[in-house]
This record gives structure tokens, sequence and C-alpha cells, in this order.
């Protein structure tokens, strides 16, 4: 793998992780186009620590908040959230879906081109109505369903989080900070799900230069931060429109590609 190859597969990553528009199906799209078949195992794990230092980096003070009391109502919800959402997960793993994900992603991207647009016209009919700055247990369910279907590349886990949530009537800040915030154990068990059952393949996969990996973590990290300020930036402006565009065409191009290849 080139430099190049290497710096946009990070960049890729930080970027798509946190904006709304699917980083899994981004990963794949790029994966398609370029036609790399490298074993990446460990690299995913770098760029995954990176993304979760972006997080811990923004949200700081909150966390901070829930390590000094963590028996709170945001600490429950946030587990009933993650509960619901591994649950899909261990459910996607038993049937094996895998083989079709390259067939189906392209119209995951147009359901999350969808979705946005919905958040876009909700945002503009509710201006003048005061949203709940406090997210409640209902809220929570649903957006660990949306989050469990999320996992499905071209599904945004954070464009249909946040939108979930907007949706069943929460205001900006609170939408970005807790889907943000449920991230985490979502990212981490990831993260240690896949240090578990990667074994061997793991060293397997240190096929690139050492110095490699300490450019893919800080360019991860530094594109993470500022993809997920400029979600927030965006959201608040309720500009999330320009994400359902670019994915309404990214859906069409997708679904062309993998018609004719």
């Amino acid at each position: 793998m080139s430099l190049f190859i290497l710096i946009s597969l990070c960049i890729v990553q930080g970027l798509t992780e946190f904006l709304p528009i699917s980083s899994s199906g981004h990963l794949l799209l790029f994966e398609q186009l370029f036609g790399f078949e490298e074993n990446l195992l460990l690299l995913n794990l770098f760029l995954h620590l990176a993304t979760v230092l972006a997080v811990i980096i923004v949200y700081r003070k909150i966390l901070w908040k829930l390590i000094k009391n963590p028996f709170q109502p945001l600490t429950y919800k946030l587990a009933i959230s993650t509960t619901i959402t591994v649950l899909f997960a261990a459910a996607y793993n038993i049937f094996d879906i895998n083989d079709f994900v390259p067939k189906i992603y392209g119209f995951c991207f147009l359901i999350t081109a969808l979705l946005l647009l919905a958040t876009h016209l909700f945002q503009k009919k509710s201006a003048v109505v005061k949203l709940n700055r406090e997210i409640n247990l209902n809220s929570s369910i649903v957006v660990g369903i949306v989050q469990g279907f999320a996992v499905l590349p071209g599904l945004s886990r954070s464009g249909s989080t946040i939108s979930s949530l907007i949706l069943c009537g929460n205001d900006e800040d609170s939408a970005a900070e807790y889907s943000f915030l449920l991230s985490l154990p979502i990212i981490v068990g990831g993260f240690i799900v896949e240090l578990i059952s990667g074994g061997g393949e793991i060293i397997s996969s240190a096929i690139i230069p050492a110095y490699y990996y300490v450019i893919a973590f800080l360019t991860t990290f530094v594109v993470s931060i500022a993809s997920l300020k400029l979600t927030i930036k965006l959201l608040k402006k309720n500009k999330f429109i320009f994400f359902s565009i670019y994915l309404l065409f990214i859906s069409i191009f997708v679904l062309i590609f993998n018609f004719i290849f």
C-alpha cells in the first residue's frame, strides 16, 4: 500500500465516521474502486482507536461527569441503546449476510439520504417548537434499534441515530451529544471483538511499515475531530440536506457501478 492510499483511507475513515454519510459504506466503495486486497486488520484497529480518542476529547467534560457519577439516567439510557444494538449485531453475524452487502449498500446509501431529507424537513417545520433537551426512554430504545440496522454499510450510524432522535422530538444538541456518546461503546466493543477474534490475523496483517501506523493514527484523529465538530455545526444550521443530496448521487453511482461491474 502506498502512502497516498494510506492517507486517503485515513481521511475517508476520519471524515465519514462522524459525518452522516456512512464510514463503512465509503470504505467499501473505496476498496472496490482501488481494488486493494491486503489484510488491514491491525490498521483498522488503529483507526478505531483514533476515532474513539476524538470523541473522548470533544466530549471530555460530559464523560468526566459520567465517570464521577456513573449511576444516572443518561448512563442507563446509553446502556439500553447499546444492548439493543449489540443484539442486532449478533443477529447480523449469525445470519452472515456479508455476501449480500456489496449488492445492497447502494440502496442503504439511498435510505440514509431519505432519512436526512426527512430530518431537514422536520427541522424546518419545528423551528418554532420547543424540543426536548433530555433523551427519554422511548427515544433511547428507538435509537438503539436504528443503530442496530446501521451495522449495514451505507446506513450511516451517526446520520440515522441523530435523525431518529430529532424525529422523536429531541433538539439538535441533545441528539448529537447522545449519538456521539453512544458511538463510544460501539466502537470500543467492535475493537475488542476484532482484537479477540483476529488472533493470528492481526500479526499477519502487519505488512506495512511501522511508521505508517503513526501517520494513520494521527491523520484519522485530526480528521475525526474536524468532522465531528463540522457535523454538529451543520446540524445546528439545518444543513443536513447537503449530505442528503450527496448521498443520493453516491447511491446512484454505486448502483450503476455494481450493475456494470
